[in-house]
């Protein structure tokens, strides 16, 4: 391999690896038009990045053909492979409420045995982070993959992608408080819902690996309803039928005969 530098795509490295980024980055670089097959691809690669083992580099270009940046054709009998460069998305924009991740994202998703109940529970909370801080991005699929892999070894890290029951010790990540800040719950409120939470569910039995969505659910679900009896009692003396004094403070009230005028 000579000792120039490598330079990748970014985008690429970051949705399907750094050993596919790579080989697409030499592959584009290098005249491999005449190639017939993988295995042919394989050992020409491996002649310049000694770095990679045949294997990887074998299961690296499977990968990018599979997803189209590495197109195969057959031209007169003979295979070629023919370059797709990753397309290149330079308008900025703010996320809508409508919008929804590419077929090729949840394609590349799928790939990590990521479930579906989990994925779709964190799509609402990656809308709602992202819509609250109206930033611009040019390319909001990578953002997202970035987002549900970095969610999903978290829920995956303390019990090996199994579902696990609660107990005592759990405590919500801190990304949950983040998240509860932008419906205007502080930390110190969400922590008073915590261990009504943790009772319940331990009496509960139950196993799941979202228990951070969870807690999110039960502090919104409790912190409105918080809201609704404070309204209610500040309102409750005011609306028409009700006393606003107790029966021993009416009793004793003389003011109302100082209003009657004797002429």
């Amino acid at each position: 391999m000579s000792k120039s530098k490598l330079s990748f795509s970014s985008e690429v490295a970051e949705t399907l690896g750094l050993h596919c980024a790579i080989v697409l980055d030499f592959y584009e670089k290098e005249n491999f038009n005449k190639i017939s097959s993988i295995n042919e691809l394989t050992n020409q690669l491996a002649k310049h990045i000694s770095f990679i083992d045949e294997g990887s580099l074998a299961k690296s270009i499977n990968k990018l053909v599979k997803y189209k940046f590495i197109k195969f054709e057959n031209k007169k009998n003979n295979h070629n492979y023919e370059v797709k460069k990753p397309t290149s998305n330079k308008t900025f924009s703010r996320l809508s409420q409508d919008w929804m991740p590419s077929k090729e994202s949840l394609d590349i998703i799928e790939m990590t045995k990521i479930s579906k109940d989990f994925l779709d529970i964190k799509l609402k909370e990656f809308k709602v982070y992202w819509i609250e801080r109206a930033q611009q991005r040019n390319n909001w699929n990578i953002t997202f993959i970035d987002f549900i892999r970095r969610e999903w070894a978290k829920e995956s890290s303390s019990n090996k992608g199994l579902p696990f029951s609660i107990d005592e010790r759990w405590y919500p990540g801190e990304e949950v408080f983040d998240i509860l800040e932008l419906s205007n719950i502080s930390k110190d409120s969400a922590l008073k819902y915590l261990r009504e939470f943790i009772l319940y569910w331990k009496d509960n039995g139950s196993a799941f690996t979202t228990w951070n969505s969870k807690y999110i659910e039960h502090v919104k679900r409790r912190y409105t309803h918080k809201d609704i009896d404070n309204n209610e009692k500040s309102t409750k003396h005011s609306e028409p039928g009700k006393y606003s004094k107790a029966f021993n403070e009416r009793k004793e009230d003389d003011s109302w005969a100082k209003e009657i005028k004797f002429d």
